[in-house]
């Protein structure tokens, strides 16, 4: 009997021992995270809000990142995609999206890889109708370990949650004459904000980058170069998406639901950048071409404008097949951010050397034109009389 007790003893200390074991393994195993942030947010019909992927490589080293979104259509309108502030350089090509179909697509990398916490892409949806909707990052989404060999991480994909609901009635409206776009960015770092009071009326609100804060139950007053409320003013903002906050109190009523105006400033130029001209007969027909590259830290890159010479100006990608196959005209391209910054990078025409012959031929002109010149001096000049 005590042999019996000592066995079921021994085997449950090996089973603990076991559970012990996978448990300790399981939690040391991490995934990668591919998420959306805010993961769950309120927005009023008719508004538009900013959904940013993003990735968690939780101890991961990763360099590749394809992911595939999917949202309701009938519900969510996807405006706009940025990779301003992304961690991925390299695009085999532009992200893309369908709000027909309510999907989204994007395939990038980086060299060297990635260990963190960082930004992925930035996407502007309009919240259509009212009702409940997920954003879904798809099961074929992937990333890849920065591992030399492609190796896909293990992944864990978190959907975002947005609740889409009817404006309040006799809420104030804010406007902006310095940032009247809420969708767009502007290079303008000085924010200026307006709404009308109403009688008897108190105000709380909060300039933050966070898109879920909240002003307090606590009246506000401005202060310093806040001029006063209902018409105020923030200068000197650094480069980032602001959302000012409001909430009001009619006497005797409780808080408003919130009101957030978004504003997007960058008023820094895209990163500088070198134009590199190259040619390979397996390539263009073996023209010169023009290879470029750079990157926006916060709005992102919108297009890139090149003048060749006298030619008129025009849009243009990497690369670029060149239209002077000579290399004579003087190269000047512009890359331009959502915001309208510019960085402008140039390729001078190089010098064409002095042909010795025509150097030697000048030389010997000289030399018989000073000695004409010396000739003519000594014939013309006045004998001295005694």
């Amino acid at each position: 009997m005590k042999n019996f007790k000592a066995q079921i003893k021994n085997k449950f200390k090996f089973l603990s021992l076991v559970f012990i074991f996978l448990f300790l393994v399981f939690n040391s195993t991490q995934a990668t995270t591919l998420y959306l942030m805010p993961s769950s947010q309120t927005i009023y019909q008719g508004e538009t809000f900013i959904a940013e992927v993003r990735l968690n490589t939780e101890g991961e080293e990763i360099n590749v990142v394809k992911a595939d979104l999917e949202f309701p259509a009938n519900l969510l309108e996807a405006l706009d995609l940025s990779k301003g502030g992304s961690i991925l350089t390299l695009w085999p090509e532009e992200p893309t999206f369908s709000s027909k179909e309510g999907s989204i697509a994007l395939t990038g990398g980086l060299p060297g890889g990635f260990l963190g916490d960082g930004l992925i892409l930035k996407i502007t949806f309009l919240a259509k109708e009212i009702g409940q909707t997920n954003v879904n990052l798809k099961e074929d989404s992937q990333v890849l370990l920065n591992d030399g060999k492609g190796t896909p991480a293990i992944l864990t994909l978190l959907e975002g949650s947005y609740e889409i609901v009817e404006r309040p009635e006799n809420l104030a409206k804010i406007f902006s004459n310095t940032h009247p776009d809420q969708n767009k960015w502007s290079k303008q770092s000085t924010l200026h904000l307006h709404w009308d009071l109403a009688d008897g009326v108190q105000y709380s609100y909060l300039l933050s980058k966070d898109p879920l804060a909240e002003p307090d139950d606590i009246p506000d007053r401005p202060e310093g170069e806040l001029k006063w409320i209902g018409d105020m003013e923030y200068p000197n903002l650094e480069d980032g998406i602001y959302y000012f906050s409001l909430k009001q109190k009619l006497p005797d009523e409780n808080w408003s639901p919130k009101m957030t105006f978004r504003a997007m400033v960058d008023a820094t130029p895209p990163e500088p950048f070198k134009l590199e001209i190259g040619q390979d007969p397996t390539v263009f027909e073996g023209k010169y071409f023009l290879s470029f590259y750079t990157t926006d830290k916060t709005s992102g890159i919108d297009y890139f404008e090149i003048k060749e010479g006298k030619r008129a100006s025009k849009i243009i990608s990497s690369p670029y097949v060149l239209e002077d196959q000579t290399l004579q005209s003087k190269i000047t391209v512009k890359a331009i951010d959502k915001a309208g910054n510019e960085r402008i990078s140039q390729i001078l025409p190089p010098e064409k050397p002095f042909p010795y012959s025509a150097a030697i031929l000048i030389l010997v002109a000289i030399i018989i034109i000073l000695g004409t010149a010396l000739l003519l001096t000594k014939k013309t000049k006045i004998p001295q009389t005694k």
